[in-house]
């Protein structure tokens, strides 16, 4: 992918790795924000769907649920580092309390955080759809030119993925 290659295939590169990526990890970076002031924290993916939205378990209380709930975005970053590789998730971020959607994510590693489990009033879901990933992953030649300089940006228009440029260049 260093060189522009077929842009579908780009496309399903960029979606590929990025998956990979987000499951190869135990923990991802979730960022919010909360006016001027960007919030990160350590977040563990429970699981991502065929349309790339990945999956979060949290409290309501919580102070990325409020953030959410004044923006409806956030960002998911991973970083692989014996790869030498790293995405950029920016996803609109939704709320989701239906029980039957919290059992079907729930993993027991999650008891001690959460003691009444997937029906206990502390537990709450956030799916994360992504619209615009930013990817470079050097063990799998994922560097656009300028080589190394600007990452691999795929968006979603319409419903559906396309190649983009970074906004800044290189």
């Amino acid at each position: 992918m260093s060189t522009p290659g077929d842009p579908d295939q780009r496309v399903e590169t960029t979606l590929a790795r990025t998956r990979d990526l987000v499951q190869s990890v135990p923990y991802v970076i979730l960022a919010t924000c909360n006016g001027p002031t960007v919030s990160t924290r350590q977040v563990q993916p429970l699981s991502i769907d065929d349309d790339m939205a990945i999956w979060v378990g949290t409290s309501p209380r919580s102070r990325k649920v409020a953030e959410i709930t004044d923006t409806a975005q956030a960002t998911v970053a991973v970083e692989h580092f014996d790869a030498f590789a790293y995405a950029s998730v920016a996803c609109d971020a939704q709320l989701v309390v239906d029980l039957e959607e919290r059992t079907h994510r729930w993993v027991e590693e999650l008891r001690p955080f959460f003691p009444d489990g997937p029906e206990g009033d502390d537990f709450v879901l956030i799916r994360l759809t992504p619209h615009s990933i930013e990817l470079m992953d050097f063990s799998m030649d994922i560097t656009p030119a300028p080589y190394g300089l600007v990452p691999a940006v795929i968006k979603r228009i319409d419903g559906e993925w396309r190649p983009a440029s970074h906004p800044r260049g290189a």
